[in-house]
């Protein structure tokens, strides 16, 4: 019976090919996505044009139509002959929903009619591989997955483009080209951001105060502090010093408490928390998904890393022990003295398949099937993944590590005030000794995300202590992070955590927050593009466009930037996985929800105001120049960034024509003053026709540049260069009037931003004489009068 075999791209083909040869038929490799949904114009003529309209397609979903590019073509081409033929196709492309879209979706759309089954792996190592093909599972298995993957689709393509095209015709900032990006898990993670910028910029540091005692007993000394818990913090410095003097009369017992402790490791990393650990070196999560990516394709040496789970299989628990054994091979960790793993089951364990129902990946964790072993592989890592596989490692064999034990130790005395509030203050300090080491042993002086130890003086329990002096100690409140790429994901992965309802957090939990693993990198760097966001060291931050943004959402429609409804979305598109909701219903819900709040959008118009994010056009700021050259005035610093304020200089100070001086239009001013320099009539037939006038600029434009530089040009470049300056091109005999201009303003303006006057060597202030033939308007622009 014939069959073929399609996976996601080449690289695992040739993984698949290495493993099983054409057992089960030719492999064959999408190139990701073969496939693209229609476009609104595609599916409505009307829809061409940007309207305020709902892009909810008749039906409730857009067709598939082939991709373009890279290829694309050629491949579909290939799978579709390959169809034409076969009675079986196995799907073996990614093990999640967005792997399963990729796959089934090329299926319906050639109309395929044989049998489908499915092989499912997380990691692509020969020996993983062929285990998958001998399990191979009916595909209709995963019907639940591919349906959530089409309603996360279709209902991102409705609600996505239909609320850009809406915010884009209504809150656009005049002057920019750019679109308003509306998303429906990038608006709400935008949400975050200017929450918490919010949060930050209104804050107002406030004292509050501590009381340290320092007490000394027969066994020697020790300071205990009254360091009560925030809501009960102490803001009035007169009842810490009351405290304070109650404190420094004590005489009496010294209470000790020791306790044996035990401390579980961590369990195996998720993407989410690998980028999270990945952002304290610096890194973007972009950077750490794509160094996981070559781990797990090109070396092998992890498993699949757009984990959404930080469990394992109950299957995996054999593989424990081997797989030890092989990271101990290893120098870096042939050190550490675990001799067998522990396993630990259930919620509080690592491995559970309770845990993992639902989800079709489990933690990441190193590769049992790395080709040749990890000590041979490690070998070939670069810097930055052999790091990064590092701590997957280590992290792994924490998870299977024995107990950390250690004694805790509380010292504290109570101290009685009954006039102050509660009466009873206690004054403690608690600190720990490591008895046995277990799973932190593998960390060694890494970061595990403990808390330091602090040793303490032997006191002993009962034994008699007193007061030998007390101390206020002034602290101040501080704002809340900005958000780290790392800590941000938390927070989107998190998203339950702003929801009010108990409730309903408990139940938003299971959602895994708003976007998925593999996508939320995306989200981040898409809100770069758009200029929502900046980063500021490692710091992301909203830009004022960004916060204006929020700020109109969050008052006319807050259902888009809010984290906790959009959760409220990806629970229901798990309901379709459990069966508790169908593709079209999901469909339907997300699309009435973006129908309903383009009024709200609308209302707004104009309310954008950041044109700050809005440079103006380079031909402005050349006229802008202009009119500060010709009339002798300094240039705002602000005209060359902002296009309002570029406008604002130029209605202002071109206006309507007096003296002869223009016309009142920047580019019939300058088509008339390019037409006198290149000796070029100016027809007064496209006097007012913009497209001509344009582009009669840009052939006098070229036309100039091509035009040998005056002498007066070419003195000040002479004197330059005799000064330092770096010849331009052509010097000394073939430079052209457009070159020298352009050397002549950079080389003034570079003068005026090293703290120079930016003036001609020689001259005089500049209004108190005319401007010298040849001399840039740039310079004469930013000078003072």
């Amino acid at each position: 019976m014939p069959s073929i075999v399609i996976c996601e791209k080449p690289s695992q083909a040739r993984d698949i090919v290495t493993a099983v040869g054409n057992t089960y038929g030719q492999v064959l490799a999408a190139q990701g996505h073969l496939l693209r949904l229609q476009l609104p114009g595609e599916v409505n003529p009307a829809w061409e044009k940007w309207t305020d309209d709902l892009l909810y397609p008749q039906g409730g979903r857009y067709g598939y139509v082939p991709g373009e590019g890279g290829g694309k073509k050629e491949a579909l081409d290939k799978i579709k002959r390959a169809l034409s033929s076969a009675d079986e196709v196995i799907i073996a492309t990614d093990c999640d929903r967005e792997g399963q879209g990729i796959g089934q979706s090329l299926l319906e759309f050639l109309k395929f009619k044989g049998r489908v089954r499915r092989a499912m792996f997380t990691a692509q190592d020969p020996t993983t591989l062929q285990t998958a093909f001998k399990s191979l599972k009916p595909n209709a298995e995963y019907q639940g997955m591919y349906d959530a993957f089409v309603a996360r689709q279709q209902g991102d393509q409705i609600y996505n483009l239909s609320l850009t095209r809406v915010a884009t015709n209504n809150l656009r900032p005049e002057g920019s080209k750019k679109p308003v990006g509306i998303g429906r898990v990038r608006s709400p993670t935008l949400g975050i951001l200017c929450r918490r910028e919010l949060e930050i910029r209104i804050f107002v540091p406030k004292e509050y105060f501590e009381v340290r005692l320092n007490v000394l007993g027969a066994s020697g000394i020790a300071d205990l502090f009254y360091r009560p818990s925030d809501e009960n913090r102490i803001f009035i410095r007169g009842t810490a010093d009351q405290i304070a003097e109650a404190a420094r009369a004590y005489s009496g017992p010294v209470h000790v408490k020791t306790e044996r402790k035990e401390r579980s490791p961590a369990k195996p990393m998720d993407l989410p928390t690998l980028q999270k650990r990945a952002s304290q070196w610096g890194w973007t999560a972009k950077k750490t998904l794509d160094t996981a990516q070559d781990l797990y394709e090109t070396f092998k040496i992890i498993t699949y890393p757009r984990s959404e789970s930080r469990y394992l299989n109950e299957s995996l628990i054999p593989q424990a022990a081997p797989l030890l054994a092989m990271l101990k091979e290893v120098s870096d960790y042939a050190s550490y003295s675990l001799k067998a793993p522990v396993i630990r089951k259930g919620k509080s364990g690592v491995f559970s398949d309770k845990q993992l129902e639902g989800i079709s990946h489990h933690a990441i964790i190193p590769n049992i099937n790395c080709p040749g072993g990890f000590a041979k592989m490690v070998g070939q890592l670069n810097p930055d993944q052999k790091r990064l596989f590092d701590l997957i490692a280590r992290t792994f064999l924490a998870a299977i590590g024995e107990q950390h034990i250690y004694d805790q130790t509380k010292v504290w005395v109570d101290v009685q005030a009954p006039p102050i509030p509660p009466g009873k203050f206690t004054f403690s300090v608690t600190g720990s000794v490591p008895v046995f080491a277990g799973w932190k042993e593998i960390f060694e002086d890494k970061s595990d995300e403990d808390e330091e130890e602090n040793k303490l003086p032997p006191l002993k329990n009962g034994e008699p202590v007193k007061a030998r002096e007390t101390e206020v100690q002034v602290k101040m409140t501080k704002p809340p992070p900005r958000y780290t790429e790392g800590s941000l994901i938390e927070a989107m992965q998190e998203a339950w955590k702003f929801v009010d309802d108990p409730a309903e957090r408990e139940r938003l939990k299971e959602a895994k927050g708003i976007g998925t693993p593999a996508t939320r990198d995306t989200i981040i760097e898409g809100l770069k593009l758009q200029g929502q966001i900046t980063v500021q060291k490692k710091n992301l931050v909203p830009t004022e466009l960004g916060m204006q943004l929020y700020q109109i959402l969050a008052s006319a429609a807050p259902v888009i930037v809010d984290p906790g409804a959009t959760a409220r979305m990806e629970a229901r598109l798990d309901d379709i996985l459990s069966g508790k909701a169908s593709a079209d219903q999901v469909i339907k819900e997300i699309s009435k929800v973006a129908y309903n709040l383009i009024p709200s959008i609308k209302q707004k118009k104009g309310s954008v105001t950041a044109a700050v994010a809005t440079p103006p056009t380079k031909a402005m700021v050349q006229f802008a120049q202009t009119i500060a050259g010709r009339k002798n005035i300094p240039l705002p610093r602000d005209v060359t960034k902002n296009f309002k304020a570029c406008k604002a200089f130029i209605d202002q100070h071109n206006g309507t024509p007096q003296n002869g001086e223009g016309s009142g239009d920047w580019l019939l001013d300058k088509a008339q003053r390019l037409a006198q320099a290149t000796n070029t009539p100016l027809p007064e037939s496209i006097k007012q026709d913009r497209a001509a006038l344009k582009k009669f600029v840009d052939e006098a434009d070229k036309k100039r540049g091509s035009e040998p530089a005056s002498d007066s040009q070419m003195a000040w470049v002479k004197k330059l260069v005799d000064q330092g300056a770096t010849p331009p091109d052509g010097y000394p005999d073939a430079v052209s009037k457009t070159t020298a201009s352009k050397f002549l303003d950079a080389a003034f303006a570079k003068k005026a931003s090293s703290g120079g006057s930016g003036a001609r060597p020689g001259t005089a202030k500049v209004g108190a004489q005319k401007r010298p033939a040849g001399a840039p308007a740039k310079r004469f622009a930013g000078a003072k009068k």
